[in-house]
């Protein structure tokens, strides 16, 4: 604006320029959008006086952690019905931001407002797009199809083979498994991964760890099928059935922090938004790669956070339903795929320790229907309430058995793999408060009622471990009279071993020997020092070792149904437990059977201790077969197998026939090492030849330049054979050996 005085005042007020003032505080035009509009489906048909309560009821309850809605912003469409003014069951809901309505979609989309009704939430903008569609429709482009091979193509193999992934120094490799010779490696790569390697549960999947997330491998290349976007990754998790995958990283989400790690060319990749900041547990499907939901910490009214453990969620085995507990307090159960809170509140357990699924759906014994899933967890005691175990039906939370418990110091839940039985190993104090003992809780879970067997020890259960695949239900319990564990160092290595026994239980049904069913003890193994139970994956064999021990490293090999003409002799199953070898492996730090129970592997990281690390692999009579040592060894792994698709009939089949079955296995063995030892000697054999070959060849040579130097007049040396030569051999004889004693 020019500056005027009272000489040059302009005319007229339209005589003044304020075009440098309207420059300066210019306003941009923004255009009028509607990003900030969803559209809500499904609601209830209801009067227009209860308008106001939903519209309360869907701020609190749906779009909470959203954002707020403008002043006026929800819109209910009406229509007259027989005399009354109704909703038609959808509404126009108006956010302060665009992104605000972002998050109102993915959260408030399948949301249950009721039982039976499920919220359908989109972008206003949607419809619009929708109105643009042209009525012909053109088939998009067809995407290139990119083939990774069968996630499950190593269960075709010829010999029936194992993998496992060894993680040595920077180089991750995944190898067969050979009966009677060196392993076949299948590939080896170095970098592979940052921190460590990890298989999902069925074997589809191998996950390495990186400093920007996770990448998933798989098909008989192991080619890269996916990659996750969640940086310094430290756990990772799978439901049952490879559906989901969650991660947690100990560094709170940032999205800022995300692109600038990704790079501006990148920054598309980014899954989160502002409504995941600050969170540190994500869920993924593992098919797709998308961001199902994030969750934060469970944080304390102070604002520290609550006491956690990992796995942070426990899936149902159906994936139907995944649950945390807030440690003391709660217990939070979500729906799949919706990943909305169950019933919309969190469950209030005063105490809680600790939960645990049933690994199974049941089936009802008289119609054979699938039972609800189930849910177990534990309180301890306080004031005048006892402890309690609770066995939960989900998703109607109803309690299907409780047992309440006394003078508990903690207790741990164990489920059978079959989901039929659950043994709850509880810790107990004397009356003195002196000293503790251990009762096993065992619910019967697959009967009526759900009764329960109590078996009472005199001294502290320090490791429990049910036999997988026995239909009486046997376990291993491994118990001492001083239940403190032994110091440890920096790495967890204890420095002195315990002595300790090893019990074998087994279920005993009503019948003429037996007047009273339940559990009875089989053996007990005295004095050991085993650190360790391990049965295999097909029950009957089970190890005893001494892992992460300065002093012993002893294993001991156990077949319980070995000697059954001396069960049969004396009336007790337990004398059929019978030891088949003992071995040792200096600093033994891990212990794992392979998927068909055959072969034991028991390694030495460099995790742990820097001394004669490597691996051994056993068969399960307890004989040596490879002894591999090698520096910086961190990490042997088999790979898991998914269970078999066999019926129990077939099962049994195989089993009645299983002589044939081994006669043609073992053929197959013998052809497949006197093929190693056919070609071992053909290899030597053609050493051989090229030897000679190189001989003759070299002899021509030598004969073609002594016939050209002859002609060149070059006179040769006189053969050494032509002369006459005296070898002389000094021999010593002792003649005679005579000692004196003085």
């Amino acid at each position: 604006m020019v500056a005027y005085t009272f000489n040059n005042l302009p005319a007229s007020e339209e005589d003044i320029d304020f075009s440098d003032l309207e420059r300066k505080f210019a306003v941009p035009e923004q255009e009028e959008t509607l990003e900030n509009v969803v559209v809500v489906d499904n609601l209830p048909i209801i009067e227009q006086s209860k308008i106001e309560k939903l519209t309360g009821a869907l701020q609190k309850n749906v779009f909470k952690n959203a954002g707020k809605f403008k002043a006026n912003g929800v819109h209910m469409p009406l229509a007259d019905v027989e005399g009354k003014s109704k909703t038609k069951g959808y509404a126009f809901i108006e956010f302060e931001t665009a992104q605000q309505a972002q998050a109102a979609v993915r959260l408030g989309n399948g949301f249950p407002l009721e039982r039976s009704r499920r919220l359908q939430v989109n972008p206003f903008m949607d419809v619009e797009r929708y109105t643009e569609v042209e009525d012909e429709y053109r088939a998009p482009p067809a995407e290139p199809f990119i083939d990774h091979g069968h996630l499950k193509s190593w269960l075709g193999d010829e010999f029936a083979r194992d993998q496992f992934a060894t993680h040595v120094g920077n180089n991750v490799g995944v190898h067969w498994n050979e009966t009677a010779q060196a392993a076949e490696l299948i590939t080896s790569r170095d970098n592979w991964t940052g921190t460590r390697v990890q298989w999902s549960p069925q074997g589809s999947y191998m996950c390495t760890f990186h400093r920007p997330g996770l990448a998933l491998w798989g098909g008989p290349e192991f080619k890269k099928l996916m990659r996750v976007v969640h940086p310094f990754i430290t756990h990772a998790e799978f439901s049952p059935s490879e559906q989901y995958l969650v991660t947690f990283s100990s560094e709170p989400i940032s999205t800022e922090a995300v692109d600038k790690m990704l790079g501006a060319d990148e920054q598309h990749q980014n899954p989160f938004t502002a409504d995941d900041e600050g969170h540190s547990v994500c869920i993924w499907n593992v098919r797709t790669g998308t961001l199902m939901r994030s969750f934060a910490l469970p944080m304390n009214k102070d604002g520290t956070p609550v006491k956690t453990t990992w796995p942070q969620f426990k899936w149902s085995p159906s994936e139907k339903y995944f649950a945390r507990m807030t440690h003391g307090s709660s217990i939070s159960i979500y729906e799949a795929p919706s990943m909305a809170l169950l019933d919309k509140k969190s469950m209030k357990v005063a105490g809680i320790q600790d939960f645990s699924w049933c690994p199974r759906v049941l089936e009802d014994a008289r119609t054979g229907a699938a039972r609800p899933e189930m849910l177990a967890y534990w309180t301890p005691e306080e004031g005048n309430l006892p402890a309690r175990v609770t066995l939960m039906a989900v998703p109607s939370r109803e309690v299907v058995r409780t047992k309440n418990l006394f003078s508990v110091f903690s207790a741990s839940l164990h489920w059978h793999p079959s989901g039929k039985m659950m043994c709850v190993r509880v810790q107990r104090y004397t009356k003195s408060k002196k000293s503790r003992f251990t009762n096993l809780e065992i619910f019967r879970t697959g009967e009526r009622d759900v009764p329960v067997d109590v078996v009472e020890l005199t001294d502290s259960a320090v490791a429990f471990d049910w036999e997988p695949t026995c239909d009486n239900y046997r376990f291993a319990i491994l118990h001492t009279d001083d239940p403190t564990p032994p110091p440890t160092n920096a790495n967890g290595i204890a420095m002195s071993a315990v002595k300790t026994n090893v019990s074998f239980y087994a279920f005993e049904r009503k019948g003429k020997l037996v007047k009273k069913e339940g559990y009875a003890l089989l053996k007990t193994l005295p004095n050991k020092t085993t650190t360790s139970l391990k049965w295999s994956p097909h029950g009957r064999h089970i190890v005893l070792a001494t892992m992460r021990t300065v002093t012993t490293c002893t294993l001991e090999f156990y077949d319980a149904d070995f000697d059954q003409a001396a069960a049969t002799k004396s009336g007790n199953p337990g004398d059929a437990i019978s030891l088949l070898e003992s071995a040792e492996h200096y600093n033994i730090t891990e212990l794992e059977w392979d998927p068909s129970g055959r072969y034991v592997v028991t390694s030495a990281s460099a995790w742990r201790q820097l001394a004669d690390t490597g691996y051994i692999v056993w068969d399960f009579k307890g004989q040596q077969l490879q002894k591999i040592d090698t520096e910086d060894f961190k990490q042997f792994l088999w790979r898991p197998r998914p269970q078999s698709l066999l019926s129990e009939d077939q099962k049994q089949k195989i089993r009645k026939d299983l002589k044939s079955y081994s006669r043609f296995f073992d053929e197959q063995d013998e052809r497949r090492l006197h093929a190693a030892d056919a070609e071992l000697m053909s290899q030597r054999r053609r050493l051989v030849s090229e030897w000679e070959t190189w001989r003759t060849q070299v002899a021509e040579l030598l004969a073609t330049e002594t016939d050209a130097a002859l002609a060149a007049g070059y006179k040769l040396p006189i053969a050494a054979d032509s002369e006459d030569f005296v070898v002389e051999e000094i021999v010593e004889e002792i003649i005679e050996e005579k000692e004196e004693f003085i």
